[in-house]
């Protein structure tokens, strides 16, 4: 498996999404509260600076970003760097940060998850599905770090993940109207394991893990399988996405932890992998209406 890296130095890399048309990549840096955008044409590493720390991030197909912030969605224009409001998310939970989100597969709405952002994290994290037009609404409750968000090629299951935890939930989803069922837990991924950070899907319905706390990536099948493990140069890999000609290359976040005496080369560094296989590349939102 060929391997290729951008030492972009991120404290913590997240939520990397493809945006085909442009073919260029966009992520987060959570703590140097920045969106960041990769050109594949030229490798140039574009940046925005950003108000507050910023946990996900959703691409519209009008040259504007959603951005998940501590408490709220907001709008970012590119080209002016102009940001606005979209809702309040959370204002009750003065502890928390939103983290992790993703697109649903027909772009009618951005799924995303919210965290204790304290050292000593409680059960305060939950899952919310917010429509192009900004109405939310609480999918599930009692996370302790929400994560891992991603669909089946039919959109008829929704995954995600409490990453403290290391449990791995799926659920029954109507896409049309924005709706989850019953979660139950599909599998459970321990330290040594790679506790389940962010994720995506390939064609075939395996989910792909980031295991954030064994430098890996794992693949698992739609039954809670472990199918393979990948081992990667970075410590802390934090979510995978599929992109470029036929979603057949797969690009890797990763984090520093302030714990950390040395960082290696490729720690926070963001990967690129040819993985061989396709995935499952999420729409823009809006993009289906």
């Amino acid at each position: 498996m060929a391997v290729r890296g951008y030492r972009v130095s991120n404290k913590v890399g997240e939520c990397p999404s493809w945006h085909a048309g442009e073919r260029r990549l966009y992520w987060v840096d959570v703590r140097r509260q920045q969106l960041l955008r990769l050109d594949t044409h030229a490798s140039e590493i574009s940046r925005w600076e950003l108000p507050e720390v910023v946990g996900a991030l959703a691409l519209l197909p009008s040259g504007q970003v959603w951005l998940g912030l501590r408490h709220r969605l907001v709008e970012l224009d590119l080209e002016s760097g102009r940001i606005e409001d979209v809702c309040d998310v959370e204002s009750d939970r003065p502890s928390n940060r939103l983290n992790d989100g993703k697109v649903s597969p027909t772009g009618r709405w951005f799924v995303f998850g919210s965290m204790d952002d304290r050292p000593e994290k409680m059960p305060t994290g939950a899952l919310y599905c917010v429509s192009a037009n900004g109405h939310v609404a609480r999918l599930y409750d009692g996370l302790v770090v929400s994560n891992g968000i991603a669909w089946s090629p039919d959109a008829s299951v929704l995954y995600f993940s409490d990453s403290t935890r290391g449990l791995l939930m799926h659920a029954p989803w109507n896409e049309e109207r924005g709706e989850m069922g019953v979660a139950r837990v599909l599998a459970h991924l321990d330290e040594g394991q790679g506790r389940p950070d962010g994720a995506a899907v390939d064609a075939q319905g395996n989910y792909w893990s980031a295991g954030v706390s064994a430098a890996c990536l794992n693949q698992l099948d739609a039954h809670g399988t472990l199918l393979r493990k990948l081992q990667l140069p970075c410590r802390a890999p934090t979510m995978a996405a599929f992109a470029g000609d036929g979603s057949r290359t797969v690009f890797v976040t990763s984090l520093v932890r302030s714990t950390w005496r040395e960082i290696g080369p490729w720690d926070g560094a963001l990967l690129e992998l040819d993985m061989g296989v396709p995935g499952l590349v999420p729409p823009l939102l809006g993009q289906a209406l």
